[in-house]
């Protein structure tokens, strides 16, 4: 099977930049193909270091005063997580053929918008990092873990 629409979970880490890598290399010189680079912004960690009426305290759910300073805050995380998505791939994936699409997604849980992204973009194949960090680890809630049970398509680690 040819993956034509392929999604690089990114988070700035090491082993999301060799998922970069190896993505890069799987959709090869397609010039017909998709690579999809993907942020995700936990919901709760919208508004952490953003201007807020309400800062959050530690070991409580963020509360926000109305749903459009919460609307609000995502608009600005999203914003900024774009640009520091484009400042650290955009020179990794100058030189590809293929289409790049970049997107931030907010998400309950890193995983579920993972998979969600996936199900709404046709995704072929989803490559991510995973930290390594043993079974025990991953049953107690690696985002990788949970992506690989969660999907119904191909996932590739990469360590």
């Amino acid at each position: 099977m040819l993956y034509k629409n392929i999604m690089v979970a990114y988070d700035g880490s090491e082993p999301s930049n060799e998922a970069l890598v190896v993505a890069k290399d799987m959709i090869g010189d397609d010039a017909d193909a998709t690579l999809h680079i993907v942020s995700i912004i936990p919901i709760g960690a919208a508004g952490i270091g953003l201007d807020s009426p309400v800062q959050p305290v530690v070991g409580m759910s963020q509360v926000y005063t109305d749903m459009d300073t919460f609307n609000t805050l995502l608009a600005n995380a999203k914003e900024e997580t774009l640009a520091n998505l484009h400042e650290d791939v955009d020179g990794a994936v100058s030189s590809v053929r293929c289409k790049v699409e970049f997107a931030a997604c907010a998400a309950a849980k890193p995983a579920y918008g993972i998979c969600e992204y996936a199900s709404e973009h046709a995704i072929d194949m989803i490559v991510m990092g995973r930290r390594g960090l043993g079974a025990f680890r991953a049953m107690l809630g690696s985002v990788s873990y949970a992506v690989l049970h969660e999907c119904d398509i191909p996932v590739v680690t990469v360590k």
